[in-house]
């Protein structure tokens, strides 16, 4: 992990990737991030918090999940470097997050306030593209999971995780990849011995 990172190379390799040429419209609300280090099993927002915030990232991997009322953990999503996560509704709706996001691994990420970039979007052609951008990209995302957890028996889902994510398979403790497919335990042991030679 380099400790030489700037805030603006993270925004401008994540600009960059989405074709974003003209950085000048986001010099602003660039200037209002800050960068955050994060120990491993540190959280950058719990269940219950009010955020305004997203979260470019530049090294580790993040887990967001749900906990339930008696107290089970979920895991919604994974998010590792050249993405962005944050609790995306509650910053748009003013509500309270309806989970939690916390590094899995010591990570770095850009925060940024993403209330300011909602506001200030329809001003800028280039950044009401990054919302539409950012917006489309988490509704594709939950839709493709949504559809994988609701249609898929567990072979298929297991086999998603396989074609879509594979590197978590490498990176994620056996009870985190559970929760994320919808199986318990046992479950996941056979599926890994059916699936062995594909990974």
């Amino acid at each position: 992990m380099s400790d030489a990172i700037t805030i603006g190379e993270i925004l401008q390799s994540w600009l960059a990737a989405r074709e974003v040429r003209d950085n000048s419209a986001f010099d602003h609300w660039q200037a209002g991030m800050s960068l955050q280090r994060l120990d491993k099993d540190d959280f950058l927002i719990r269940a219950g918090d009010r955020s305004r915030h997203i979260f470019f990232i530049h090294s580790g991997l993040l887990r967001l999940y749900y906990t339930s009322a008696d107290g089970k953990e979920r895991n919604k999503a994974f998010y590792g470097p050249g993405q962005v996560a944050g609790a995306v509704s509650a910053a748009i709706s003013g509500n309270p997050a309806s989970f939690s996001i916390q590094a899995l691994e010591p990570a770095v990420v850009a925060r940024a306030d993403f209330d300011q970039l909602y506001r200030h979007a329809h001003r800028q052609p280039e950044m009401s593209r990054v919302v539409i951008g950012l917006l489309a990209e988490a509704f594709i995302r939950n839709e493709q999971r949504e559809a994988m957890l609701l249609t898929c028996s567990a072979e298929g889902r297991y086999q998603w995780l396989i074609d879509n994510q594979p590197e978590l398979l490498r990176r994620l403790p056996q009870f985190h990849i559970a929760s994320y497919i919808g199986v318990d335990a046992v479950s996941l042991s056979r599926l890994k011995r059916k699936f062995r030679p594909q990974q």
